[in-house]
């Protein structure tokens, strides 16, 4: 099983504990960082589902801003006094007054969990062996068939798309193949975001039918590797402290 994961941009060791102890209750993979510097490189260098910034460390919520790239997609701000001009034009969903307990950060985290571990499920990429009996190269100076591709994992959203030539970024793909151990059959076209010259390409679906939707999403529930229970036990075991 893969855990979600936290950015906590926080030096102040009250708030800190709370914040730190409630979200791996939650089975949440912390990484802490004492100043905006320290977490700006961290954000640089791995993936967040979550932030956690406090808003007493100087230059937190700069790593919230629109020019922030690599800021995760979701974000708790801790505020001390709430400040509006503080708070505009910043990619901060939650705000948690300060200061506050396990069950009030508790009831802010649970209500965002829900939507990060759906957002990490749908991208979650499954690993298997494809081999399609369609795919289709559609470029601006016409369209051709690729021969001997294979898909190397698969996800709501997307897939790995491994050949013998380099398929061209930008591109797009139609792809018709069969669902292991299924017998679904589909059908999608996606765009290529970005390739390697060994001939491996991330196709991200951009058409993608309904219908079509539905199998694939069907059959990658019953495969992934995630335990339903386990967001009810950390729920659960947070609510009785």
């Amino acid at each position: 099983m893969e855990f979600l994961s936290a950015l906590l941009l926080c030096n102040e060791p009250g708030t800190l504990g709370i914040t730190q102890k409630v979200l791996e209750d939650f089975g949440v993979v912390v990484k802490v960082a004492p100043n905006a510097l320290a977490a700006d490189q961290l954000m640089k260098r791995l993936r967040f589902d979550l932030g956690v910034l406090d808003s007493d460390v100087p230059g937190a919520f700069q790593l919230a801003g629109p020019e922030s790239t690599h800021a995760p997609k979701m974000i708790f701000g801790l505020v001390r006094a709430l400040k509006t001009e503080d708070l505009r034009g910043k990619r901060i969903h939650f705000v948690v007054q300060k200061p506050f307990s396990a069950d009030m950060f508790g009831k802010s985290l649970r209500a965002a969990y829900g939507s990060m571990l759906r957002e990490r499920r749908a991208a979650f990429r499954h690993p298997v062996s494809i081999h399609p009996t369609t795919c289709l190269l559609v470029q601006e100076n016409g369209q051709r068939n690729v021969p001997n591709t294979k898909i190397s994992d698969i996800s709501q959203t997307g897939l790995c798309l491994e050949a013998r030539e380099m398929i061209p970024q930008g591109a797009l793909v139609t792809l018709k193949f069969a669902l292991p151990e299924s017998r679904e059959t589909l059908e999608l076209t996606g765009s290529v975001m970005w390739n390697q010259i060994s001939g491996k390409a991330g196709i991200k679906f951009t058409r993608l039918e309904a219908d079509e939707q539905k199998k694939l999403n069907a059959w990658l529930e019953s495969i992934l590797p995630y335990d339903a229970e386990f967001v009810v036990r950390g729920a659960s075991s947070l609510s009785r402290q």
